[in-house]
């Protein structure tokens, strides 16, 4: 889910409604002088301050006419009537509140409550319906929102249905095998996938984990791998400490690193390599699987199911700023770029890029 902490986004509709304050009182200074009328900025900012914050107090109710009977959907018409009402309702009861307010800082010119309902009343009509277009704005990227980190949620849980069986099943044959001729060796094999299926139960809910624990999951698979090829595989992650504590996408590695392993290393009866790499350039991290196999051949496919989910992801994620690419150059390589953070975005930044991230 993402949700704003509630003190942000009051600070935030605090920030808008003053905003609004001030270039109104500006416009009327501004005309005032165009007039030669006499310009007395301590009347006018008070008073001017008091009649946006009188609609800026309705904001909750705003909320709950966009929550309760939102413009859009099937007969999304048939609400605009109850919006129009409650439009008409708020003009008064702002204008009702805000009336004795303006006496008490300009007694100089006292007004009457119809008085302010006839000179005011489009504005704040006005207000109304612009307040309720950016509550829904801001409720359809929200939602918008969930819905591709539910989307994401569900290519991780698929990607994990895929890959696990896959695995296990490779896994425990190499395991029985080696029972009866290398038993330490088999051992140690059932150790690290101990370890692997506890590290995996730890990330499920994780979206996005340090690079750390996502070499270190790594590691655990690579254990594996190494006892199931032996010295036919070498294997080398190159990862430097500064970039140890960035935020990637939880399991990105271990399905693009299997694949690397599977085609890299396929009927060839010579030393294998695989080459895991992290840097950071400026803004952007960096992650690189390479592998030293017959690269593409006619025929093979180009974006398989661990590929596509990978990009995917990458995209829900982050959107334009990453991207997936695959390389040829004497094997196979699949170089992510996404943005270098060591925290998670704040939703009110994600909001005002109008980006996903």
């Amino acid at each position: 889910m993402v949700h704003a902490k509630p003190k942000q986004l009051w600070l935030l509709g605090f920030l808008i409604w003053t905003v609004l304050a001030l270039m109104s009182a500006a416009q009327s200074v501004a005309r005032r002088a165009f007039m030669g009328r006499p310009v007395d900025l301590l009347a006018i900012l008070p008073t001017t301050l008091a009649d946006w914050y009188t609609c800026g107090m309705f904001t909750p109710f705003f909320y709950l006419m966009v929550r309760r009977f939102p413009i859009r959907g099937d007969r999304w018409w048939a609400r605009i009537p109850v919006h129009f009402a409650a439009s008409l309702l708020f003009t008064l009861l702002k204008v009702a509140i805000y009336t004795p307010i303006y006496n008490v800082l300009d007694p100089t010119q006292p007004a009457t409550v119809s008085m302010m309902l006839f000179g005011g009343f489009y504005a704040d009509m006005l207000a109304y319906w612009a307040s309720v277009g950016v509550i829904h704005a801001i409720e359809y990227y929200r939602e918008s929102r969930e819905r591709e980190l539910e989307a994401t949620r569900l290519a991780l849980e698929n990607l994990r249905a895929q890959l696990q069986p896959h695995f296990l099943f490779n896994t425990l044959q190499s395991i029985s095998t080696l029972i009866h001729r290398d038993q330490p060796a088999a051992d140690r094999m059932l150790t690290d996938l101990s370890e692997l299926l506890r590290l995996s139960l730890r990330t499920t809910a994780s979206q996005e984990v340090p690079l750390r624990d996502e070499l270190g999951f790594l590691d655990r698979y690579l254990d594996i791998m190494r006892v199931r090829f032996g010295d036919r595989l070498v294997i080398t992650v190159d990862a430097d400490p500064d970039v140890r504590e960035a935020l990637v996408p939880s399991l990105v590695l271990q399905p693009i690193v299997e694949n690397a392993i599977t085609h890299g290393m396929a009927d060839r009866p010579d030393i294998g390599h695989v080459t895991v790499r992290a840097r950071r350039n400026a803004g952007s991290l960096f992650l690189e699987v390479s592998d030293d196999g017959p690269g593409m051949t006619a025929g093979t496919p180009t974006n398989g199911i661990g590929l596509a989910n990978t990009r995917e992801r990458i995209a829900r994620l982050y959107g334009e700023p990453a991207h997936v690419e695959t390389l040829v150059n004497g094997g196979f390589t699949v170089r992510i770029r996404i943005p270098f953070r060591t925290s998670p975005p704040d939703p009110l930044s994600a909001m005002r890029r109008g980006g996903t991230q």
